[in-house]
């Protein structure tokens, strides 16, 4: 604020006067008593006469004392330079003395514009002599109020059950932490929400950068509300079958599924599917069924599918009708005798698949017999690749310890990890021939014998109203079509045999006999060495027949057994 000439000469007369004691100092020292009274003796008259201008002067300087309070607090509050603070308490210094340059140097630090302050303050102790140290006190008390109300502000600790948990401005941030708690809490569970704890506040003082983080706060409170809570859940190769509140009753629920497959030698089992158990945050009143989850993990993922066998049926047409081959069906049944099948037999046709496979591995230890060594002695006697045995020896003994894998219980592998031999195996003495095979000789596997449609199966059949069991296949084919041999031998029988017609019967080497009938001629005669492959017969519908086919068989010791199991 500026001040004009007029405005500084109250402050030039007093210092006038002041420096009129120091002088007399020396002389006849006057009283600070009773220089007041003399002051107030010579003004007394000009202040009759201007009390109505003094009167609006000092209303006015009222106004602008309580103007500069607020400048001064908020020019604390930024900081303001000490230099400038510092100049003008030290002008003020030089009417107050000592106290003056004290308050000085203790308050100058982020003060601005104090000099226009004491400027005033010096004109209002100038007009009005009462003691200056009265007017010290009374700055010094706003300074400290101004620098107390710049440093700090006030807030409120804020409790919660006893426990504080940070400073809040007020109670409206704290109603905003609470209801985002409740909201939070509402969103999470699915219903409504209240946030009961206890809380106060209670008032203190602090520096503006001391307030509380109420994001913070409202997740350290949030999480005391239990809202949530850690549970487990269970995938299987992918898929999320459910949830349980503890990962060890999913475990438990996991051994049950693999216990069946077990045993006292199990070293490890795993699953063959990809199994995690994995902990979730929850909605706390989550309910849990853990009983679907036992109930998938212990179904099948696919059934078993049976055959029932019917009057007519064969092993090897049964295998074929499904789209399966003789041998996959035969694995699927290994306790079936392939030419033994019975009415109303159950055939595995599909094995059932669990939900989850259990791999296991066994450490086994088991004895183990130890084939008997042959040793082959060779002789003209016997044909290329004939064998013959001279002296039977005998099987050893050994007692193995292995690592063995299962899957559902099917042995899928082995590793031997040592054995120990309890008898040894003696030597078997075995002849093998030298002399060439003959084209005439039996290769032990068989051809067919011609190739076209096949009418009737080996089995059970209506044949013109009535039910007979037919020993071989029929294969039909144009009339005169040749006829081979299935393999090498010899023929025992040529010529006409009843219902069979021309008939053409030929032993093998391993004592296996095959049957060509229904033949319109035959070309070979007893007696005669054939070959694999060599036309026997011409095809014809003699004997009981209702049209040009073959009609084959093969008998083993002398019963008649399906020809598709030896056919190549």
């Amino acid at each position: 604020m500026e001040q004009t000439e007029r405005d500084h000469k109250p402050t030039e007369d007093t210092t006038e006067k002041i420096g009129a004691k120091e002088e007399n100092a020396s002389g006849q020292p006057r009283s600070w008593r009773r220089y007041i009274e003399e002051t107030e003796a010579a003004e007394k008259k000009a202040e009759r006469e201007a009390a109505r201008a003094r009167s609006a002067k000092v209303k006015k300087e009222k106004r602008l004392s309580h103007a500069l309070i607020e400048k001064v607090r908020a020019n604390a509050q930024r900081g303001t330079l000490k230099e400038k603070a510092a100049r003008a308490f030290k002008a003020l210094s030089r009417t107050g003395g000592a106290c003056w340059e004290w308050i000085c140097d203790a308050t100058a630090d982020g003060w601005d514009s104090v000099s226009a302050a004491v400027a005033k303050v010096r004109s209002v102790v100038d007009r009005h002599p009462v003691s200056p140290l009265l007017y010290v006190t009374l700055l010094a008390v706003v300074v400290c109020a101004s620098t107390f109300n710049g440093s700090y502000i006030r807030a409120f600790a804020f409790n919660v059950n006893g426990q504080e948990v940070g400073v809040v401005s007020g109670q409206d941030e704290v109603d905003t932490i609470v209801g985002n708690i409740e909201s939070r809490a509402s969103d999470i569970l699915g219903e409504h929400f209240n946030y009961d704890a206890d809380i106060s506040l209670t008032p203190v003082y602090v520096n503006p950068g001391e307030l509380s983080d109420t994001t913070q706060m409202e997740d350290t409170l949030f999480d005391d509300v239990g809202a949530l809570m850690t549970a487990y859940g269970l995938r299987v190769d992918g898929q999320e079958l459910g949830y349980a509140p503890t990962k060890d009753e999913l475990y438990n629920m996991l051994d049950e599924v693999a216990q069946p497959y077990l045993t006292v030698d199990t070293v490890s089992y795993e699953f063959v599917e990809e199994v995690e158990v994995y902990p979730i945050e929850l909605p706390a009143n989550t309910q849990f069924d853990t009983e679907s989850i036992r109930t998938t993990l212990h179904q099948l993922e696919e059934e078993q599918a049976v055959y029932t066998v019917k009057k007519g049926d064969t092993f090897n047409a049964i295998a074929y009708s499904l789209d399966m081959w003789p041998n996959e069906l035969s694995v699927l049944n290994p306790d079936v005798i392939v030419d033994k099948l019975w009415v109303d037999q159950e055939l595995v046709i599909r094995q059932a698949v669990p939900y989850l496979s259990v791999q296991m591995v066994a450490d086994e230890t088991y004895e183990e017999t130890v084939p008997s060594p042959v040793e082959y002695i060779e002789t003209p006697d016997l044909y290329v690749g004939d064998t013959q045995v001279k002296e039977e020896g005998e099987d050893g003994l050994e007692r193995v310890n292995a690592y063995v894998a299962y899957i559902n219980g099917v042995e899928m592998g082995r590793e031997v990890k040592s054995t120990e031999t309890l008898k040894e195996a003696t030597i078997t003495y075995s002849y093998t021939g030298t002399t060439p095979r003959p084209v005439t000789a039996s290769n032990g596997y068989y051809i067919w014998p011609v190739r076209g449609r096949i009418t009737s199966n080996f089995g059970s059949r209506n044949l013109w109203g009535s039910y007979d069991f037919h020993l071989g296949l029929d294969i039909a084919c144009p009339m005169g079509t040749g006829i081979k041999a299935s393999d090498g031998g010899t023929v025992i029988k040529a010529g006409w045999s009843g219902s069979y017609g021309n008939l053409v019967a030929i032993q093998h080497d391993n004592g296996t006999i095959t049957y060509y009938a229904h033949n319109s001629s035959v070309l070979v005669s007893v007696g005669q060495k054939v070959y694999q492959g060599q036309i026997i017969a011409r095809a014809g519908m003699t004997g009981n027949a209702s049209g040009p086919h073959c009609h084959f068989e093969v008998r083993v010791n002398g019963t008649s057994v399906n020809p598709r199991n030896y056919l190549q």
